[in-house]
């Protein structure tokens, strides 16, 4: 029932992803589904501007969302948190900027896994740091971390920050623990700070499972800062609310020191919504990820069929799509000519680093009909 989608209202819903371009472009860009925000939210939501609850808020003990966000590391990630270690923000980059600008020094370097999410060029450059490239790897199972190149960038004195995409965006690749345990080893002797964006960590495919980076040791729970949301997970970006944890003793007083006047209060509405969907979605993210799952094995079943020579390496989670069309040589950015002639909207894989250089990023949390659609124009395109 989530996919089964109204090509006429999605195409013609209010938002960025399918205004910018207008409804004759088949929109497969930036990271909002297609599907419709589910019912237990809008109507936690109606309910409370009915009753005229827009007023001051969500500062007594105890807080309904902090309790949400800790009952929901436990059920599903059977991480155990205390809710005196989360600070309510309003989106993940506006906490990944907060821990940069508190916890490295300026002009240092922070260690990213590429091709990565464009914002976190844009943010570690305008905190006054620089960003040092940790390329994944590609192999026939899908992504991988170069744990060698790792050891020498965070070896560098310069370095003070390994940043986390976890999981990645826009490649689908999940951590192990096994892979935590050697980042948070390389943190530990290299005295590093380990942030990690976790926004992704509901969207993630059998067998894979998320692991908190903080959760797996001691260690890492001293080491780690963790910004995630729940709006990600629900479709309802516009409602700005996320998190920043940390349990350090050494990282967790440094990042209470901000002003409560720099965060600025925190939208009730995307509190209301936060906690509704933590405690009433479990069945509705089981239906979601179920049919997310069924469209990346779709989308690479058209590709074989429609463009062969397009290399798509199925996510391990997300519903993003990392697409290699160098084969197709159609130039350094591909999306343009998808469209231009095609009427496709995709992310250009240019804005995610050096690695981008001839591929495109697909969202494909949409219809399966859909999703046929918009590969069939990027064939036609050619």
């Amino acid at each position: 029932m989530i996919f089964d989608l109204d090509l006429d209202r999605v195409r013609n819903r209010p938002g960025i992803k399918w205004e910018r371009h207008g409804n004759d472009v088949l929109s497969a860009w930036v990271a909002d589904m297609d599907v419709e925000v589910p019912s237990f939210i809008t109507e936690a939501v109606i309910e409370r501007v009915e009753s005229g609850g827009l007023g001051y808020g969500f500062y007594d003990e105890p807080i309904p969302v902090l309790e949400a966000f800790k009952n929901r590391m436990h059920k599903a990630f059977n991480w155990e948190i205390q809710t005196s270690d989360v600070i309510r923000v309003h989106d993940v980059i506006q906490g990944l900027e907060w821990a940069i600008r508190t916890l490295s020094p300026v002009g240092s370097g922070i260690v990213v896994q590429t091709p990565v999410y464009p914002p976190f060029y844009s943010t570690i450059e305008a905190s006054g740091r620089y960003w040092v490239a940790n390329p994944l790897l590609a192999t026939e199972d899908g992504w991988a971390l170069d744990f060698d190149h790792l050891e020498s960038v965070a070896a560098d004195p310069e370095v003070s920050t390994l940043l986390l995409c976890h999981p990645h965006n826009p490649c689908g690749l999940v951590m192990t623990q096994e892979d935590l345990a050697k980042i948070v080893d390389i943190a530990e002797r290299n005295d590093l700070v380990v942030v990690s964006d976790e926004i992704h960590c509901d969207l993630v495919y059998t067998p894979h499972r998320h692991v908190p980076a903080a959760s797996i040791s001691e260690l890492a729970s001293q080491r780690t800062v963790t910004i995630t949301a729940a709006t990600k997970t629900f479709n309802m970006a516009g409602l700005r609310m996320a998190f920043v944890h940390t349990e350090s003793e050494r990282y967790g007083p440094q990042l209470k020191e901000i002003s409560t006047r720099m965060i600025g209060g925190i939208n009730g509405l995307g509190q209301v919504a936060t906690v509704a969907g933590w405690e009433h979605g479990d069945d509705w993210i089981a239906e979601l990820v179920a049919g997310l799952d069924h469209n990346r094995h779709l989308l690479s079943d058209l590709l074989s069929e429609l463009l062969p020579g397009v290399v798509y390496r199925r996510p391990q989670a997300t519903y993003l799509s990392w697409l290699d069309c160098r084969e197709l040589d159609l130039g350094d950015n591909p999306a343009e000519l998808f469209l231009s002639r095609g009427q496709v909207a995709l992310n250009s894989g240019l804005d995610f680093g050096p690695e981008g250089t001839g591929h495109v990023r697909l969202n494909f949390a949409t219809s399966p009909e859909l999703l046929t659609m918009i590969v069939e124009r990027m064939a036609a395109a050619l």
